[in-house]
């Protein structure tokens, strides 16, 4: 065993001479059946590990990992067995995956090093492709390096048989994300429902949403004459992670309770556990809900907060996600359509979603207080969703926002809160306008909320 396993560091250490471009022979190889199971067990270490980085915090393991990792060995294979077939040369069936698997830990560790949490946040999604397109090329180069080693010297066109080769040999590291079901070693543990859950688009449900919607739009209070009231929308239409419930669960309690917004407060959201208990969060849901508010508030002096949470798409559109049903994602122009069509006027829109910032442009005006959890093309470490809820709005909301009576002071508390856990950096956009009118809305049993127009220029983020 001591042999095999000497035998196994010097083949990861020449082949970390070979993805470094550093001069090596075939013979600085151990070649046997064990070497290559002991170098396909390192490969699928290093795998688990790098799911388990990209994997939300709360994820377990999971054996389907295995799956794709016996197919993309499958393939290696193949591809080895045919170049050793076409060259002639039987010793290439098993010389190739090892000189290959022993060259890819230190390309396996520069691939995961980008959805590193400290390093996630600090490069944009442009500069996220172009490593990937690096790591891609760094392979094909690799694996070109891979056959020209292997290959006989005396034998002729050996360049052009290691270009070839390199070519077949990655292919399915490349393709098999195309080919096979590759699953990760570590998935999120979430909220999906078992075999036995009500689904969302049985007969029964569908009825009992119609219910339920008409039951929390009654519900919603009327405005009190002579007061700035608050109302608040809470919207989480992914329905594959419960975080997100109690994301809105944990913003509309706080609302509730210490900003006075009970009964004038309504949550939608998407989960396997209430689809016979809460409104569904669906754009028809939405535009119902914002339309009945902005007729019974009084359009000059109240206030909506809207807070959407739940993972992005392309365009920064909030995806909408209830199987079997096919939901349209909010987008943040859609948003604003929105909200204009219920003549809403002063608005305070929460944004809780990968590279929220994205949403202040569309959304933000003089009448319009724009919060995001991250900047443009930052991914927040818990967008993803979760178990419970998310740093954001567990300091904004939980903390904040319970503890504070300005909404500007509760972002920057937030916002410092979040630095100091290096959890996220949340942006703001105030308007001069909306900053004038929260200085008239009154905190429930408290006494008057006060925004700073000058704290809150302060803190403008764009």
């Amino acid at each position: 065993m001591r042999t095999a396993i000497h035998a196994l560091g010097r083949n990861l250490a020449a082949g970390l001479r070979l993805a470094l471009f550093l001069p090596v022979t075939r013979a600085a190889f151990r070649l046997s059946v064990v070497q290559l199971v002991l170098i396909v067990i390192v490969s699928a270490a290093i795998d688990i590990d790098a799911d388990w980085v990209r994997a939300a915090h709360e994820a377990r393991f999971s054996l389907l990992g295995l799956h794709g990792e016996i197919f993309a060995l499958g393939l290696l294979a193949f591809a080895s067995a045919l170049l050793a077939i076409l060259r002639r040369d039987a010793a290439l069936y098993v010389a190739l995956p090892i000189v290959l698997l022993a060259s890819f830990p230190l390309i396996q560790i520069a691939h995961v090093l980008p959805d590193l949490p400290r390093v996630e946040p600090l490069l944009s999604e442009r500069a996220k492709a172009a490593l990937e397109y690096v790591v891609l090329a760094w392979m094909f180069v690799v694996a070109v390096r891979a056959v020209h080693v292997c290959a006989d010297p005396a034998r002729s066109r050996r360049g052009a048989w290691a270009v070839a080769g390199g070519a077949l040999l990655i292919a399915p590291f490349w393709f098999a994300p195309l080919l096979g079901p590759l699953e990760p070693w570590w998935r999120e543990v979430d909220a999906i429902a078992d075999a036995d859950a009500i689904s969302p688009a049985s007969e029964a449900v569908l009825a009992a949403q119609q219910f339920m919607m008409d039951r929390a739009i009654d519900g919603l209070d009327d405005e009190n004459s002579g007061t700035t009231d608050l109302y608040f929308v809470g919207f989480a239409p992914d329905a594959r992670h419960r975080g997100f419930v109690a994301d809105v669960d944990t913003a509309q309690r706080t609302m509730d309770e210490r900003w006075g917004t009970r009964g004038h407060s309504i949550v939608m959201l998407n989960s396997p556990a209430t689809v016979a208990e809460r409104p569904f969060a669906t754009i028809t849901h939405l535009r119902k809900v914002l339309l009945e508010i902005g007729e019974i508030i009084d359009a000059d002096d109240d206030i909506v907060m809207v807070y959407v949470t739940g993972p992005s798409g392309r365009e920064h559109t909030l995806t909408a996600v209830n199987p079997p049903l096919e939901l349209a994602s909010l987008s943040p122009q859609g948003l604003k359509q929105l909200l204009d069509a219920a003549n809403i006027r002063w608005r305070i829109i929460v944004v809780a979603t990968c590279g929220a910032g994205a949403w202040i442009d569309a959304l933000q005006d003089d009448e319009t207080l724009v919060i995001a959890s991250s900047p443009v093309g930052v991914r927040d470490r818990d967008c993803g969703g979760g178990l419970g809820p998310g740093a954001f709005a567990e300091a904004f909301f939980g903390n904040a926002m319970r503890r504070g009576d300005d909404v500007a002071g509760a972002f920057d508390t937030a916002r410092k809160e979040l630095a100091a856990r290096q959890a996220g950096a949340p942006v703001m956009s105030m308007g001069p306008a909306i900053a004038d009118r929260l200085k008239s809305l009154r905190q429930h049993g408290k006494g008057r909320v006060v925004a700073s127009f000058d704290a809150a220029r302060r803190l403008t983020r764009q």
